[in-house]
């Protein structure tokens, strides 16, 4: 019973932690390292139909951008500590809530399941990299 304890408390500290917030922001995203990560399918079918529906609804817009036919990057940044733990995602201000928020949900996932391939620093820093969303 004690060595599954011990083995459960050390697979809990492998998890990777990520914040609560995520703040949306302005910021020169080729300054920051680019956060590696392993080959993703990102964005995935399902996630290019939620843009194409905030689109159709009327819940966000981008100039030259139709709901058939839209190609819209998003950046981000992840701070992470010496740990490799998330500990701000910050989503660019494209000027639609709902996909910042997608966003920044997605860099939390991809951090949480242990897909970045960053070797932690040594003092907390930020890694950007860019979503496409695109349908043609």
């Amino acid at each position: 019973m004690t060595t599954m304890i011990a083995t459960l408390a050390a697979a809990f500290l492998l998890v990777q932690t990520i914040p609560n917030q995520i703040d949306v922001g302005e910021a020169n995203w080729n300054n920051y390292p680019r956060l590696v990560t392993e080959n993703l399918a990102v964005p995935n079918g399902a996630m290019v139909t939620r843009v194409q529906r905030m689109m159709q609804n009327g819940e966000c817009s981008f100039e030259g951008q139709r709901p058939r036919r839209f190609s819209i990057d998003v950046n981000y940044a992840v701070m992470l500590d010496s740990r490799g733990n998330a500990t701000r995602i910050v989503v660019e201000d494209v000027g639609c809530r709902p996909l910042e928020l997608m966003v920044g949900r997605i860099a939390a996932d991809i951090v949480r399941e242990g897909y970045v391939r960053v070797t932690p620093p040594a003092e907390p820093a930020y890694y950007a990299n860019r979503i496409n969303f695109n349908l043609s």
